[in-house]
């Protein structure tokens, strides 16, 4: 591990144990009928809480059809202004995001024009999570063009989860992290 700033993640949030409160036990047990039961979905969870949490971010954009992603993110971020669509093209408001969560698993829009997009407002900051950017081939390529994309500096392929860092003090940088 070369960063400071992927290792204090892995450290400080990812593999850190911690005490699961009952809302967030009765979330993760209260599983949308489509998605996978088992441990796998309620980890993957779980990740997505410990990381909107680390980065306490006030502005989050969600993309998706998951009310369960809304509810994990709202309760991790209790006073944060969560905003959610389904479309594409939603028009962008004039909020600056600094967490953005796009689930690619459902193949009705375009991850990589999407996040163009939404590059117009997101903050310098910003930390993007991508869901399933390994559930089918376009998803995987879809990831792989972000990753190579100039506005990306740091990016982490966890299998599960995709996490791109807009940060601009710091080189290029991929890892792969099993999380």
């Amino acid at each position: 591990m070369h960063s400071p700033f992927v290792f204090a993640l892995l450290t400080k949030c990812i593999y850190k144990k911690e005490k699961i409160d009952k809302k967030l036990k009765t979330l993760l047990t209260h599983q949308h009928p489509k998605e996978k039961q088992g441990i796998r979905s309620k980890k993957k969870q779980l990740i997505l809480y410990k990381i909107a949490s680390y980065f306490k971010s006030s502005e989050i954009f969600v993309l998706g059809k998951s009310k369960n992603t809304k509810e994990l993110i709202s309760l991790a971020r209790p006073n944060s202004c969560v905003t959610v669509a389904e479309d594409f093209e939603m028009q962008f408001c004039e909020k600056e995001f600094d967490l953005v969560v796009i689930d690619t698993t459902n193949g009705i829009y375009n991850t990589v024009a999407f996040f163009e997009k939404i590059l117009q407002s997101a903050h310098k900051n910003c930390v993007f999570i991508f869901e399933g950017i390994h559930s089918t081939k376009a998803t995987t390529k879809a990831w792989q063009a972000i990753v190579d994309s100039k506005k990306t500096t740091v990016s982490i392929d966890g299998f599960y989860h995709g996490l791109v860092f807009l940060k601009k003090d710091q080189e290029k940088q991929h890892f792969t992290l099993r999380m």
